[in-house]
């Protein structure tokens, strides 16, 4: 049942026929919230966290089970010296940078998340922008970006990067309230699956 008024119910009915009704080529991601005063906003690049996605967008991110060989060694072959340049350039060990590409991404400069994440480095809209990357699709952008934010949270959190992986992961201010790792299975899934694939780009 629609809680809204009656004229914003049919004006959010409406919206949703015409979005699935454009083509699936064309079709992008899109997010909805319905505010104070019961206006349904609909947006492609969401600018605040009520935002909620309704149509996701045509390219999913793969689920990183187990790391793929062959799109490892592809993605190692592309982006290496680029992975190299940026993680020496912000003072970070590019095997920490590879292990979080390949674990967020898979080496896939076009991957998009559930939740709106994009490119290499899984950035949000919201902290792309704050990064300034204005295209996160792009590799180097997006790894530049990336790598900085990931520099940033570590200095955040005095180099432990148990929480610096969980705060990329699930958001910084979540590993601030909680002093630690968030109680969510899926962010200490990433933290040791992240920490098992650096311990392996060591070693090569």
């Amino acid at each position: 049942m629609c809680r809204l008024s009656t004229t914003s119910c049919l004006i959010a009915i409406g919206a949703l026929i015409v979005l699935f009704l454009i083509p699936l080529p064309v079709r992008a991601e899109i997010y909805t919230y319905v505010d104070e005063n019961g206006t349904v906003h609909f947006t492609n690049v969401p600018t605040d966290p009520q935002f909620k996605m309704i149509i996701p967008p045509k390219e999913e991110r793969p689920k990183v089970n187990s790391l793929d060989l062959q799109k490892d060694q592809r993605g190692q072959k592309d982006f290496g010296r680029l992975i190299e340049a940026k993680a020496h350039q912000y003072g970070l060990d590019p095997a920490l940078v590879k292990a979080v590409i390949a674990v967020e991404s898979e080496f896939n400069p076009r991957a998009v998340s559930e939740k709106g994440a994009r490119g290499l480095m899984q950035l949000m809209p919201m902290t792309a922008g704050e990064l300034g990357v204005t295209n996160p699709f792009d590799p180097e952008a997006n790894i530049d970006g990336g790598t900085r934010y990931l520099k940033y949270l570590l200095d955040t959190f005095n180099w432990d990067i148990d929480l610096a992986l969980a705060a990329y992961h699930v958001g910084m201010m979540r590993v601030v309230r909680h002093t630690g790792i968030p109680p969510i299975p899926a962010t200490h899934q990433y933290v040791k699956k992240v920490k098992k694939v650096y311990q392996k780009y060591i070693l090569q």
